[in-house]
């Protein structure tokens, strides 16, 4: 039987896994007699031992003092984990059978409480013989126990954590001592254990009975053993194992004998069971086992040992080498070895040199190994060449080697008491002249040899796997081992080699037909488009994905994964997703997206305007050090910390890196929505706020200020949250909150604070709080302070970007989107070169510039705001305002042309500039490749079709900055269709004599959502696209009553549940006719700071709670549901799968039939009279307020 220590074998839980084809891994666990001393007695009953004695067999690392007995910090230390069990590792036995086994060890105890000597309270403490017969353990970040010292220096040992936290138990070892115990009586031990065994076989997991203490044994004890295993309930099923740990007898046959028989359960019964030594054998094999390691140990010093002038240190690490030594040691411990040493040195000094020589001799090879590590090094040279000349020239010659002087020879090198050149473990450079030195150099060019011919033998393996056609994605090796049997490469490799270079191989080809597949994916864009475009409240079926199967399955990059089919099944389903429900995160080039790319370009080559610095009413230097702090909490918590705070300032002055602030605070600690409860008065105008908690109930006090607070300030002019102020959470814990609820109320700060992007300092002591002015620690609050002028700083700098953006990023005169596909094999700079090397260009945010250039006939100049995404990024502005579109593609890449071919089906009556991008002139790339002529050749004729524009341009030659102006002219010489188009007033389609549908009242989370939809974000357009019918007096009762134009009256939307979304009403008549009026014209201002403040504020999406959910719109009407045009809104699920609100991107612009305009929006009367190419799509904003949560699979329905 062997025993090894396991690394990294087995783990986390996983019972009756295997560590690999011969080994079984499992979890035991040790019991017996626990307690205080009253109930086991004196001592333990030897649990401890044992599993000290099984996992770590060696003497040194044997233990016999473990106490049950700790304090409150070592019981909650990180070994012991709050557990009544002890994690002890794991190790790995081999049985007689050669069958290997990798146990994990559990000791099941009681431990007692210094200070009350009552067992630990630990959650829901059981009885110890319920404890102890779990079989799933949990214990998180529990470290492996190794002895009593290792308690509260556990750093200071070796850490290993208990196996992913969980572990079930395959079988238990029943320990009973059988030695004499003051204090306890062999007849409660017997009454105690029979109960444990009777429970452990309920777990119907294999049990033993180890009788413990052998070494000192009563044969009376030993009888009650016996014949309690005898009993009529246990007859048969508790085998009996006499051990003894001291002694090491039987330790290991008990464990596995609990092995074999999980392992016989676990066939079915078939195995066998080893047989169990009586306890007396097991002594007399102990003795002779002891006799042979004294033996080999002292021949091993006579024949390593040498010098006699050597110390125990020197040598102990060179024996340490030899398994004698360690067998040795670990019977008898390092002390006994050092005794032995000692003895054998002294008769040593007449075999001094040739012991000497051997020692040199078996260094040799490693010194050649480092100093020859290839035939390149040696080439054709002899050994005498090797070693003069070679060998001594080396750079590292004197780290393996020593020089002697004059004629010395090698044997007075080692002998001389005057030399200590055999001390130093270096190899003396005249003892090369041996024979044997000649003949290890032999060995060494030999092995370097027949490591080259390998390498030669594994790349020609490789190279013919690389050119045969049999071997695809997915196969094995067996499948296609006939192929290769009579190579010269197959044949003389070992197995190992065999499977490694083709495993690799299979790597690399998988990965490829993958990105293959992928491509094709991108190729068929139109057809992915098509199911993405489904109406709403339309899923996938199994039918859908076979016509999509059907369209790839005779593309060769789709059968190359027929193997591979459930891989290949979910990158469809990924990639069907993905177009319904794109994110940057996964997009298939990711992380080379391409908004990532342009989002480096811009923020690298675009300029920035001179006068964004930050806004010196914010920033806090030296001129300006007047902060004005805001502290919000309940029940004197802002006093006490305004309190503590000014107590660790020097008469309200506060200094951090060098510069003094001069502090004021105002307390707040009543209802905020009161006009003297304001975060801002006339005379105090703040620039940060503390938001202290210390239990539950003043943690809803802030959560429900911070509420009161964000929805009250979405109504002020600026809008900005909180009053724009930085806000620091502050967690200073109440000294009567318990364990539990502590852990709570810090993780609920810390997600608040995570919601509303703000830090958060846990400001208790270290003692765990304490009363009014002692729970606050000092260091903690000045972090704190720190924190909040952070914060403070970096707002004013976002704050002053706001209010220093030119006029015309606000409001440009043409909006156009430019799309790329990612990775294209162009780069992102090449394509927005012209526009980054205009003269007047800037960056007005992190994807879009701003141009002033002339256009028009009259020569004015205007400004061109161009939008760069990716084309799954630009379905986020499918509702806007957009006039004209540049579309790039790669002229040597077919899924470019055929994105863009899908994405130019949406567009309709716009200008559009399709650039096509080639790797050198496009005379060049049109003759030189036949799949670039293509591409040129099908883009221009998609461009005739869309009556676009085209152009191609080279990556290795610079473009003229005026390559875009003519699109933009022709953009601005049809800006007024376009827009009269958007905004609806095409006069052949009149809303009279429509009945209008009521809009569906919002919810008010939406309404309040600054984050709400992806719109032109950083360029102040509308995020909606809504629009508004204005009243006219022809359409108002003459009696006041309101009513609508058609008849019957329309519910008016609640105070509650109006919002941004729902503005009002602006009367404007011309001539007697009605006019619309977008929204976003009155607003502009404030969509951009929303747009702005979207990543730097939070929304009360962030506050939401179940008592804050808005109630159901109002019904409508009675009498009005059957005369309705449509019904009203149903709840459905939809495409992407995310519940009612989901549903299809539409178009980028509305068809030429306009639907009837209401109130809120523009709806289409019947999605059937939609044009065809829109695909019955409905405009809707679902998507936009929602946000785009990880895509997934539309859902399929067999």
């Amino acid at each position: 039987m062997t025993t090894r220590r396991s690394q990294g074998l087995g783990g986390g839980g996983t019972s009756g896994g295997s560590t690999d084809a011969a080994t079984r891994t499992l979890c035991v666990s040790v019991v017996g007699l626990s307690g205080t001393e009253r109930e086991k007695g004196a001592t333990g009953v030897g649990k401890s031992c044992l599993c000290n004695r099984f996992v770590r067999p060696l003497a040194d690392d044997y233990h016999t003092d473990h106490i049950s007995v700790l304090s409150q910090t070592d019981f909650g230390g990180r070994v012991v984990n709050n557990d009544h069990f002890l994690y002890w590792g794991e190790v790995t036995k081999t049985s007689e059978e050669g069958t290997e086994f990798n146990f994990h060890v559990v000791e099941q105890t009681e431990f007692i409480d210094d200070s009350s000597f009552q067992p630990f309270k630990s959650g829901k403490t059981d009885p110890y013989i319920k404890r102890s017969t779990a079989t799933r353990l949990t214990s998180a970040e529990k470290l492996m126990y190794i002895c009593k010292n290792q308690l509260g220096i556990e750093k200071e040992y070796e850490q290993k954590l208990f196996p992913d936290g969980r572990m079930n138990v395959d079988g238990f070892v029943c320990v009973f001592d059988v030695s004499q115990v003051p204090g306890r009586m062999i007849e409660k031990q017997v009454e105690f254990t029979a109960a444990l065994l009777n429970a452990l076989l309920r777990t119907r997991k294999p049990v033993i009975l180890a009788t413990a203490k052998g070494d000192e044994a009563v044969d009376a004890y030993i009888r009650e053993a016996e014949r309690l295993v005898a009993r009529k309930e246990l007859k048969g099923q508790v085998p009996l194992v006499e051990t003894s740990a001291h002694e090491n007898i039987n330790v290991d046959n008990a464990f596995l004998l609990v092995a074999q028989m999980a392992d016989k359960a676990a066939r079915g019964g078939r195995g066998s069971v080893g047989r169990i030594a009586p306890f007396t054998e097991a002594v007399r094999a102990r003795r002779e086992s002891l006799d042979q390691a004294t033996e080999a140990f002292q021949a091993l010093v006579r024949t390593q040992v040498t010098d006699h002038r050597v110390v125990w240190s020197a040598v102990s690490k060179r024996l340490s080498q030899s398994p004698e030594f360690e067998k040795y040691c670990g019977l008898f411990g390092r002390s006994a070895a050092r005794t032995a040493f000692d003895r054998h040195v002294r008769r040593l000094r007449e075999e001094h040199v040739g012991r000497r020589v051997r020692g040199y001799l078996r260094a040799l090879p490693a010194a050649l190994a480092d100093l020859l590590p290839n035939l390149e090094a040696i080439g054709e040279s002899e050994w005498t060449t090797v070693k003069d000349e070679i060998l001594k020239n080396h750079p590292d010659f004197d780290q393996y080697f020593l020089e002697v002087p004059g004629s010395t020879t090698w044997q007075e090198a080692v002998d001389s008491p005057d030399q200590d050149s055999g001390e130093d473990g270096r190899i003396p450079f005249p003892l090369l002249e041996l024979p044997e030195a000649e003949n290890c150099f032999l060995e060494h060019r030999a092995t370097l040899e027949a490591e080259q011919r390998r390498r030669e033998l594994r790349d020609q393996f490789m190279q013919i796997l690389e050119q045969t056609g049999y071997v695809t994605p997915g196969k094995t090796l067996g499948e296609v081992r006939v192929f290769f049997m009579g190579r010269e490469c197959y044949e003389q490799l070992s197995e190992a080699d065999l499977l490694e270079v083709y495993e690799e191989h299979q790597r690399e080809i998988t990965e490829r037909a993958r990105a293959q597949f992928q491509e094709l994916l991108l190729e068929h864009a139109e057809l992915f488009y098509e199911f993405a475009n489904v109406g709403p409240g339309s899923v996938i079926t199994q039918e859908d994905i076979a016509k999509i199967t059907e369209a790839l399955q005779a593309d060769s990059r789709y059968k190359t994964l027929d193997r591979l089919d459930q891989d290949r099944m979910l990158m469809l389903l990924r990639h069907l997703g993905f177009v319904h429900g794109p994110i940057r995160e996964h997009c298939p080039a990711n992380p080379n997206c391409m908004d990532n790319l342009i989002e480096k370009v811009i923020a690298q080559k675009a300029h920035r305007p001179s006068s964004w610095t930050r806004n010196n009413q914010w920033l806090l230097e030296s001129e300006n050090n007047q902060l004005n702090l805001v502290v919000l909490g309940t029940g004197g918590l802002a006093d006490e910390v305004a309190s503590a705070v000014r107590a660790n300032c020097n008469d309200d002055t506060f200094e951090l890196d060098k510069i003094q602030y001069s502090l004021d605070f105002r307390i707040i600690d009543g209802d905020v929505g009161l006009p003297q409860n304001s975060f801002r008065t006339t005379d105090f105008t703040p620039h940060g706020c503390f938001c202290v908690y210390s239990d539950h109930q003043s943690l809803e006090y802030v959560r429900d200020s911070l509420e009161k607070t964000l929805l009250s300030n979405l109504e002020q002019d600026d809008r900005l949250p909180f009053h724009g102020l930085p806000i620091v959470i502050l967690f200073a814990a109440d000294a009567s909150i318990n364990e539990k609820d502590l852990v709570f109320l810090r993780e609920e700060g810390q997600n608040r604070a995570k919601s509303l992007q703000c830090p958060f300092v846990d400001v208790t002591t270290a003692g765990g709080g304490g009363g009014p002015g002692q729970r606050l620690d000092a260091s903690r609050l000045l972090q704190a302070m720190a924190s909040l002028v952070e914060s403070i700083q970096r707002r004013a700098g976002l704050l002053q970007i706001y209010h220093s953006l030119p006029e015309q990023a606000a409001c440009p005169d043409l909006k156009v989107l430019m799309c790329m596909l990612c990775g294209d094999p162009y780069a992102a700079e090449h394509v927005l070169a012209p526009l980054l090397a205009h003269q007047c260009c800037l960056a007005t945010g992190p994807h879009s510039l701003t141009l002033e250039t002339y256009l028009g006939a009259e020569g004015s100049k205007r400004s061109v705001q161009v939008r760069v995404t990716s084309y799954h990024e630009a379905t986020a502005y499918r509702d806007h305002l957009i006039h004209g579109f540049i579309l790039v593609y790669s002229a040597k890449r077919r899924a470019s042309l055929a994105t863009l071919s899908a994405f130019s089906k949406n567009i309709s009556s716009v200008p559009i500039q399709i650039v096509a991008v080639t790797e050198s002139g496009s005379a060049s790339a049109f003759f030189s490749s036949d799949l670039s002529q293509q591409l040129i050749r099908d883009g221009n004729a998609l461009a005739d079709v869309l009556q676009a524009h085209f152009m191609t341009t080279s990556s290795a030659a610079p473009q003229k900055t005026a390559i875009y102006t003519p699109f933009f002219k022709e953009v601005w010489e049809r800006k007024p269709q376009i827009e009269k188009a958007f905004y609806m007033e095409d006069s052949d389609y009149s809303p009279e004599g429509r009945t209008p549908v009521p809009p569906p009242v919002p919810n008010r989370q939406e309404s309040y959502n600054l984050c709400s939809g992806r719109g032109f974000a950083e360029d102040g357009g509308d995020s909606e696209g809504l629009y508004e019918q204005l009243p006219t007096d022809g359409q108002r009762g003459g009696d006041g009553d309101e009513s609508s134009s058609v008849g019957g009256p329309v519910p008016s939307l609640s105070p509650s549940d109006d919002s941004e979304l729902y503005t009002s009403v602006f009367s404007q008549q011309e001539n007697g006719t009605e006019h619309l009026v977008k929204p976003s014209q009155v607003k502009k201002r404030r969509s951009l700071q929303a747009d702005l403040y979207r990543q730097s504020f939070p929304s009360t999406e962030s506050l939401d709670r179940n008592k804050g959910v808005p109630p159901p719109p109002p019904p409508l009407p009675p009498g009005r549901g059957s005369d309705l045009a449509f019904p009203p809104p149903a709840q459905m699920v939809t495409f992407g799968g995310g519940g009612p609100t989901s549903s299809p991107p539409p178009s980028y612009f509305p068809p030429s039939r306009l639907p009837l305009l209401y109130a809120t929006g523009r709806r289409n009367r019947e999605e059937s009279q939609l044009p065809a190419r829109f695909g019955g799509l409905k405009k809707s904003s679902s998507l936009k307020g929602a946000g785009y949560a990880i895509p997934a699979a539309p859902p399929l329905v067999p």
